[in-house]
């Protein structure tokens, strides 16, 4: 515990500091003292308390510790060679807002988690603002107005579990075995998810995410959809293990895959796209929890962090260097670096052999209820007919800046290749012939739609807040009903 709370204290630390000066040589220093910490407490410790009793606040390290762990580090690193030459705050904002996070996956308190989110938001407001982009500023503040009301929502739930219960240590309630019959815990319990269910950015409860990924700077839609939705994520892990609503998130899941594959579909701006495919991509995350697949749901946690980190920064690349959004804008104009990465990003997505989508999906299917996997198929399918797009993006045209590019790809590559070795049945032959059918009725399918364009509702700031309250009041009569 010590190990792990001295990571998050140097990160907390130097981010400070690089306000005053030396900004990237100090978050060079928290990468290096993060680094160290992880190597001292993995694979994980046992939950103690910082403070003691009987206001200590509850900390331990698990798997889902770990993978964040090492994801918010990776892609740390990955941000300090792709953008080693910014001057303004980035780098301590940067900093703060990783220490924040890896402080968040060590939480075993669901009030803490509150405030931890709370200041994740905070910090991720400036950093999409900071571009000076007028739609990244109205984004933000779209960011910023959403996720309060979803954390005031996960507030008045802690207050109801709370009063029923009397503790919001994540172990006790487990060790418990709560009965959400009690109508007033399952409205409490509801209003936790819809909080969390905001943060994460699920549809249709979090619409600001597509807008506020695709419109912030280029390393910081790699920061967000790398690892801070990955926080609420967690959030939804955690409550999870403490109250019985595995069928509630994945009826979450598959709303939130199908929801942004849907938007994805038809939306020509390249970051924008990306944006609501983070979205979708949660929904395979969401029913593994759900399912109680907590490796397969972690390591597609991890997998996606890596992959969306790698087309989010090879779009970036893309818009900025033909100052062109559209998609369709930018076929044929793309640097050698940048159609690679895309090419690998858009393989690993889908889940094509042998990269990180295609090992993170398997090990995520393995034991699954029959209709599950038709439900995991059934999202690589549109994942494919939406990615299809991007092939004429995939041609290059002379020489680019590579960065933190080729790292990331080497991560994708490396994850996906370790995983199938160390799982035989990734190996057999059907396994790997079933994503390329998957791809080419993906492909066929976007034939048939690409010249469609349906009227799909447009998220404005008061649809998306009607939207965002109308979906946590079904959710909390939902789970009310149920027990």
């Amino acid at each position: 515990m010590a190990g792990a709370l001295s990571g998050v204290l140097a990160y907390l630390g130097c981010g400070l500091l690089g306000f005053v000066g030396a900004p990237r040589a100090f978050s060079l220093l928290a990468l290096v003292a993060g680094v160290g910490s992880l190597l001292s407490w993995a694979p994980g410790f046992p939950e103690a308390l910082v403070g003691g009793l009987p206001w200590g606040i509850a900390v331990a390290a698990d798997g889902w510790t770990l993978g964040l762990w090492a994801l918010g580090l990776f892609l740390h690193a990955v941000l300090l060679i792709h953008a080693r030459d910014r001057k303004d705050s980035f780098h301590p904002l940067t900093t703060v807002l990783i220490g924040t996070c890896l402080a968040a996956a060590l939480s075993r308190d669901l009030f803490n988690l509150y405030v931890l989110l709370h200041l994740t938001s905070l910090l991720a407001l400036v950093l999409i603002a900071s571009g000076r982009r007028l739609r990244a500023i109205w984004a933000g503040v779209q960011y910023l107005i959403l996720t309060q009301v979803g954390l005031t929502l996960y507030l008045f739930g802690l207050g109801l579990v709370y009063g029923r219960l009397g503790t919001l240590s994540i172990s006790s309630l487990a060790g418990r075995g709560v009965d959400l019959g009690d109508p007033t815990l399952a409205v409490g319990v509801g209003l936790l998810l819809a909080g969390a269910a905001v943060e994460t950015g699920l549809f249709p409860f979090g619409l600001w995410l597509p807008q506020a990924h695709g419109q912030a700077p280029t390393e910081v839609s790699v920061l967000l959809s790398g690892i801070v939705v990955k926080i609420g994520a967690v959030t939804l892990a955690r409550l999870a293990e403490a109250f019985p609503v595995g069928n509630v998130l994945v009826a979450m899941g598959i709303v939130t895959g199908f929801g942004g594959i849907l938007y994805a579909l038809w939306e020509r701006d390249l970051k924008v796209f990306l944006g609501f495919h983070t979205v979708s991509q949660l929904g395979y995350i969401l029913i593994g929890i759900g399912l109680g697949a907590r490796t397969g749901a972690l390591l597609y946690a991890v997998a996606h962090g890596l992959f969306k980190g790698l087309l989010f920064l090879a779009a970036g690349e893309a818009v900025e260097g033909c100052g062109e959004r559209r998609i369709a804008g930018l076929a044929g104009r793309l640097s050698a670096p940048v159609a690679v990465a895309l090419g690998v990003g858009t393989w690993a997505i889908v889940g094509l052999p042998p990269l990180a989508g295609f090992a993170a999906k398997g090990i995520l299917a393995q034991g699954a209820p029959v209709w599950t996997k038709s439900v995991l198929v059934a999202l690589s399918l549109g994942t494919a007919a939406s990615f299809a797009k991007l092939i004429p993006l995939l041609r290059p045209r002379g020489r680019g800046r590579v960065g933190g590019l080729a790292l990331l790809e080497t991560a994708v590559i490396g994850l996906g290749g370790g995983v199938t070795l160390l799982a035989p049945e990734r190996l057999d032959l059907r396994a790997w012939v079933e994503p390329f059918l998957i791809a080419g009725a993906g492909y066929a399918l976007y034939l048939g739609l690409r010249l469609r364009r349906p009227a799909l509702p447009r998220f404005t700031l008061d649809r998306a807040l009607v939207s965002l309250l109308g979906a946590a009041i079904v959710l909390a009569g939902a789970i009310s009903f149920a027990h």
